[in-house]
């Protein structure tokens, strides 16, 4: 069963504001957790950011629950942002420091714009923020082959998940 327990707008404090009643109370597996991208958009502090985000896995991790952190979208409204890339960077050292799965959004999103020479309209809405169907298709799928592989691998090394 798959629950979708975000809601748009939300950063990081608001989201952990509410973590025991809708998530924790859920007893989830696995929690992907999309974070960073509102509070580029509306200005963070980088000390306080890693702090939440830190905080928020070792909870969920506390409650027996896997976590994969999604960093932020590739898309103009972000890339505008000089912060943007802190973000990315502050989200990659929390995962590795707290040894939590990490999917790469923003660079498979730069990929298909810088690599593959595929003009934002393709995969990013009007709005120049939110992904479209065919990039949140894309994305699914990567998520869930990444997912796959991972508990292929656990299983292949004799580790447990949840």
């Amino acid at each position: 069963m798959v629950l979708n327990r975000g809601i748009s707008g939300e950063r990081a404090i608001d989201m952990l504001a509410r973590f025991d009643e809708s998530v924790a109370a859920e007893h989830p597996d696995l929690v992907l957790w999309q974070v960073g991208t509102n509070a580029v958009l509306r200005g963070y502090e980088h000390s306080k950011s890693n702090s939440l985000i830190r905080d928020g896995i070792r909870r969920m991790k506390s409650n027996g629950t896997d976590v994969v952190l999604i960093d932020p979208q590739f898309a103009p409204k972000v890339t505008a942002k000089p912060e943007i890339e802190d973000m990315v960077d502050l989200i990659s050292s929390a995962a590795a420091r707290e040894n939590v799965n990490l999917f790469h959004r923003f660079a498979l999103m730069r990929h298909w714009y810088e690599i593959d020479r595929m003009p934002f309209e393709a995969f990013v809405s009007s709005d120049g923020l939110h992904m479209n169907d065919w990039s949140y298709s894309c994305l699914a799928r990567a998520l869930a082959d990444a997912i796959a592989d991972a508990a292929t691998q656990d299983r292949h090394s004799g580790s447990t998940t949840h």
